[in-house]
């Protein structure tokens, strides 16, 4: 018997005509404008994609559906990870939906659900800027890390420290898991992204100063940012 599929969605609304967004996401010279590193693409039912996202993440599978200027999706070769692109004219543009489904999402745990999404969310978001401003963010996205693992602390403020990395600058800084971290430099942190997008804001060997809630006690910790570890 098949596992039932669960799965997880990212949107965006870009304000551009609807054939640029099309080609924006299924020819490789456009892809190249805001996504890919490299692409290899026979767009047809049954064709198959492999996309080079860089910081060493690829993408391969074979388009299965294809309804032009609505939607096409993608499964991976072994059949189990399937890729979801919708297109909807709404009042401000175009809305961009990008749904992953697969039998082993719902056996992920939370924080790889929301790196998953959040880079998802990264790359809608440079779509939206390439074609509405001729902006490519890309350079600016995943400059800086502490080396955690970590996730947005449901119901709560804060993200919850999962893991930490050996040797890392969170490490050395004292954090521990089960530590919730508050703020960046008093700016306050509601989740995964907001920490994310926070802590890239922040500069490469420079501190930073955490307030974190351990055992409902609130500490300040100085910690050193790192250089993202899987270069572009």
């Amino acid at each position: 018997m098949n596992k039932i599929k669960d799965s997880v969605k990212r949107e965006t609304v870009v304000n551009a005509p609807i054939e640029h967004v099309w080609d924006a996401l299924t020819k490789p010279e456009h892809l190249n404008r805001w996504y890919t590193k490299e692409t290899e693409i026979d767009f047809r039912v049954g064709g198959r994609g492999y996309m080079n996202h860089g910081w060493g993440a690829t993408t391969e599978g074979v388009f299965i559906e294809i309804d032009i200027m609505k939607r096409f999706v993608l499964q991976s070769l072994d059949g189990d990870f399937t890729t979801i692109t919708t297109l909807e004219k709404v009042d401000n543009g175009i809305r961009v939906s990008i749904e992953y489904q697969s039998s082993f999402i719902s056996d992920m745990n939370q924080a790889t659900k929301e790196n998953m999404l959040f880079g998802t969310g990264q790359f809608l978001e440079n779509l939206k800027s390439v074609y509405e401003t001729g902006t490519d963010i890309r350079m600016k996205l995943w400059k800086t890390w502490i080396g955690i693992t970590h996730s947005t602390n449901e119901g709560e403020l804060g993200t919850r420290v999962l893991q930490v990395k050996e040797d890392s600058s969170a490490a050395t800084a004292g954090i521990i898991s089960e530590d919730i971290i508050l703020e960046i430099d008093g700016e306050e942190i509601v989740g995964y992204d907001s920490f994310e997008k926070t802590l890239n804001k922040k500069v490469v060997n420079r501190m930073i100063t955490l307030t974190i809630c351990r055992n409902s006690e609130k500490l300040q910790v100085n910690c050193l940012v790192d250089a993202y570890p899987v270069p572009y």
